[in-house]
C-alpha cells in the first residue's frame, strides 16, 4: 500500500470499457487467485478414495453450476444463462474425466493435482489461439479448475457485500460473476482481461459497468475509496469531487430514459431517415443464443461461431450427429432470415499432431482454413454436417483467414466430394449452399476482385484485419493504443472490399467489432456496407441510430474521411459531422485532440 494519505486526490485510470454503464459506489478488493493445488504422492490402496474423491467433487461442482445457471437464467432469462453450459459440459466430458482418472491411477497423486495437470494442458492449447475471442475461453478452463480443487478442499467463497460495492480484482471469472449480487456491485474493474470473456459478456447482461486491463489498478486504489467506473469511457476515477458524482448521476438517468426509449422501438424498420434498409444480424457462439435473436430484433445470423462446438470437448472435435444437430437448430430457428455458419477458425491445437516444433507466432502460422484443408477428414466432416442441416433452412459457410483464390477452390472442390458422398448414401441435404470468405488479412483486399469471382458473398472480419493492416496486438497494452479502427488504412481498405463486392453483384457484410461501435458502424454505412453483424443486444441501439442520418450525408462525410490522413483527423471530423445522433445518446467520447489543430487540418 503506498504511504499516501487514504483518498487524498482525485485520480483518473485508464482501462477498457467491456461493459457500458455508470457505476458510483466504494472500492472492494476480492481476490480472483484460485485454490492452491499440491502434489501429494498417495499410497496404492489409496487410490480408489481418491477416485471417490474425484467423483464426488465433479458431481458437487455440477450441482454448483446448476443452480448457479438457473439464477442467472432467473435474473437475465435463458439468452444469459447459456454462458454456464461451457462450464456444465466440461464437467460431463467422460474423456477429460478419464485422463484425470488415468494421472492418478499412473502418477499416484491426489485429485486436487491430477485436475491442475489435466486442465493446465487443455489450457496452455487455447494459450496459443491467436483469435481474442476464443483464448478468452481459457479462463472458463481455469474457472472449472478451481470449482473443482475448492469443492475438494472443501472451500465455499461465499460473497456478502454492501449496495454501492465496486470490485476490484485481478481478473473477472464467470462463476464469480454469477455469484455476485447485482444489486450490491455497480461497478467492476480488474488488471486483466478483454471484452469477449465470459465474465465481461455476463457483466453486460447483469447491466453492470465494468473496465479491464487497469494496469496500475493495486497500487492506486485502497479499500472503502469513494470511486466511479464509466464503462462508456473505460475510466476508474478515484476520489470524485462532488460536483464530478452529480455529474455522473445525471448521465446514468439520462442512459435509462434513453434505453427505455430505444427498447419501445426495437420492431420498428432498420431504415435511414432517407429510406435505405440496413440490414442488422447478430454474431452469436452457443446454439442457446439463438433464442436471443428474435428478442432484440436481429434478421437472422450473421455469424455463428463453430469453434464452440469443437473447444467444449476438451479432448475430442465433435461428431458429424453432434455438429449437424446444433446446425440444423440454427437454421429452422432464423428461417428466412437464414443463418452464417464459420467453418472452424483456429490454429493447430497441440504440437503432438505433426513432428513439427511448435509455433512461434501462431498468428502467421497453420490456422483457420489454411488449418481445415490441412486436415481434410475433420474439414469434410463439418461440411457434411452443414450440407445435411442446409436442407433445414437457409444456410451459407463463410470461410476464414482466406489469402489465396486456391483456398476457395479446394473448399469447394471438397463440398462436391462431400456432397457427392450424401447423395450417394441417400441422405437428405442442399449442395448448393452459398460460399463466402471472409476478409480479414491485407491480402485477401488486394485480391477482393479475385476472390469475389469466386465467392457468393464477403463477410468482413475487422478485428483480425485491423491487427493485420496495423500490425497491432491490441491485447497488448504497450501497442493497444494505436489499434484504430477509423485509422484511413482501415477506411480505404474496407472501401477496396466494398468496391470489389459491389462490381461482381455480390453482398459484403460487417461482421467484426467495428460493426458494433455506432461511430464506426456509421462509417461502415457511408462507405458502401449495407450489412452488418453484431452480438444481439447492441442491435436496439444500432437501430436507433441508423434510423437517425441520411445516408447521403453519411457518404459525403466519409468521402472527406478518405482524403484524411490520420485515425486522430479521421475520428475529430466523424463525430463533429455526427455530434447531434451520438451526444442524444451518450455515446460520443471526450476529445482527445486539440479542436483548433484538427480544425485547420480539416
Amino acid at each position: 500500500m503506498n504511504a499516501r494519505a487514504p483518498h487524498e486526490t482525485r485520480r483518473r485510470l485508464k482501462g477498457l470499457g467491456v461493459s457500458p454503464g455508470i457505476g458510483i459506489g466504494t472500492i472492494v478488493h476480492f481476490s480472483s487467485r484460485g485454490p492452491h493445488a499440491f502434489r501429494v504422492r498417495i499410497e496404492p490402496h489409496q487410490v480408489e478414495e481418491e477416485l471417490h474423491r474425484l467423483k464426488k467433487a465433479f458431481h458437487t461442482a455440477r450441482q454448483q453450476l446448476a443452480q448457479m445457471k438457473a439464477k442467472l437464467e432467473q435474473a437475465l432469462g435463458r439468452e444469459h444463462a447459456y454462458i454456464l453450459d461451457a462450464h456444465l459440459l466440461m464437467l460431463e466430458d467422460q474423456q477429460l474425466i478419464q485422463e484425470i482418472t488415468s494421472i492418478i491411477r499412473t502418477h499416484r497423486v491426489n485429485a486436487e493435482w491430477a485436475i491442475k495437470v489435466a486442465l493446465d494442458r487443455i489450457q496452455a492449447i487455447y494459450a496459443d489461439i491467436k483469435d481474442d475471442y476464443l483464448r478468452e475461453r481459457g479462463s472458463d478452463i481455469e474457472d472449472v479448475a478451481h470449482r473443482l480443487i475448492m469443492t475438494l478442499q472443501g472451500d465455499h467463497r461465499h460473497r456478502r457485500l454492501l449496495p454501492g460495492t465496486i470490485l476490484a480484482t485481478e481478473q473477472m471469472l464467470p462463476s464469480m460473476m454469477v455469484e455476485l449480487d447485482p444489486n450490491a456491485v455497480v461497478g467492476l474493474v480488474a488488471r486483466t482481461g478483454g471484452w469477449t470473456s465470459h465474465a465481461a459478456i455476463i457483466a453486460r447482461g447483469l447491466g453492470v459497468p465494468a473496465v479491464v486491463g487497469i494496469e496500475a489498478l493495486h497500487e492506486e486504489i485502497e479499500a472503502g475509496m469513494p470511486a466511479i467506473v464509466d464503462g462508456h469511457a473505460g475510466e476508474l476515477i478515484l476520489n470524485p469531487t462532488e460536483e464530478v458524482v452529480a455529474q455522473y448521476r445525471e448521465r446514468q438517468a439520462e442512459s435509462e430514459r434513453l434505453w427505455c426509449a430505444v427498447r419501445d422501438r426495437i420492431r420498428l424498420p432498420t431504415v435511414t431517415r432517407d429510406g435505405t434498409p440496413i440490414t442488422l444480424r447478430a454474431n452469436i457462439e452457443l446454439p442457446s443464443e439463438v433464442d436471443t435473436i428474435g428478442q432484440y430484433g436481429a434478421q437472422g445470423i450473421g455469424l455463428f461461431r463453430t469453434q464452440y462446438l469443437f473447444l467444449s470437448s476438451p479432448t475430442a472435435p465433435p461428431s458429424e450427429h453432434i455438429q449437424f444437430t446444433t446446425y440444423r437448430r440454427l437454421a429452422e430457428a432464423c428461417g428466412q432470415d437464414g443463418v452464417t455458419i464459420r467453418t472452424l477458425d483456429w490454429a493447430e491445437p497441440e504440437p503432438a499432431v505433426s513432428d513439427t516444433e511448435p509455433e512461434t507466432n501462431p498468428a502467421l502460422g497453420l490456422r483457420a482454413i489454411r488449418y481445415s484443408l490441412r486436415v481434410p477428414e475433420l474439414f469434410r466432416t463439418q461440411l457434411r454436417a452443414i450440407l445435411r442441416a442446409a436442407f433445414y433452412g437457409r444456410i451459407s459457410v463463410v470461410l476464414p483467414l482466406v489469402s489465396s483464390v486456391t483456398e476457395i477452390r479446394r473448399t469447394r472442390e471438397l463440398l462436391h466430394a462431400v456432397a457427392r458422398e450424401l447423395r450417394e448414401e441417400g441422405l437428405p441435404h442442399r449442395a448448393d449452399i452459398p460460399v463466402g470468405v471472409m476478409i480479414e488479412v491485407p491480402a485477401a483486399v488486394f485480391i477482393a476482385d479475385a476472390l469475389a469471382a469466386e465467392a457468393d458473398f464477403f463477410s468482413l472480419g475487422t478485428n483480425d484485419l485491423i491487427q493485420y493492416l496495423l500490425a497491432v496486438d491490441r491485447d497488448n497494452s504497450r501497442v493497444a493504443h494505436l489499434y484504430r479502427p477509423l485509422h484511413p488504412a482501415v477506411l480505404r481498405a474496407v472501401k477496396e472490399t466494398v468496391v470489389a463486392a459491389a462490381a461482381a453483384h455480390i453482398p459484403v457484410e460487417v461482421c467484426g467489432e467495428m460493426a458494433a461501435e455506432p461511430l464506426q458502424a456509421l462509417a461502415l454505412i457511408g462507405l458502401g456496407v449495407r450489412r452488418l453483424s453484431m452480438a444481439p443486444k447492441t442491435i436496439p441501439l444500432m437501430k436507433d441510430v441508423i434510423r437517425s442520418v441520411d445516408l447521403a450525408l453519411l457518404e459525403n462525410t466519409v468521402d472527406r474521411a478518405l482524403k484524411l490522413v490520420t485515425a486522430e483527423e479521421v475520428e475529430y471530423l466523424l463525430r463533429e459531422q455526427w455530434a447531434d445522433v451520438l451526444s442524444e445518446r451518450r455515446l460520443k467520447n471526450h476529445m482527445k485532440t486539440d479542436r483548433r489543430q484538427m480544425e485547420e487540418r480539416i
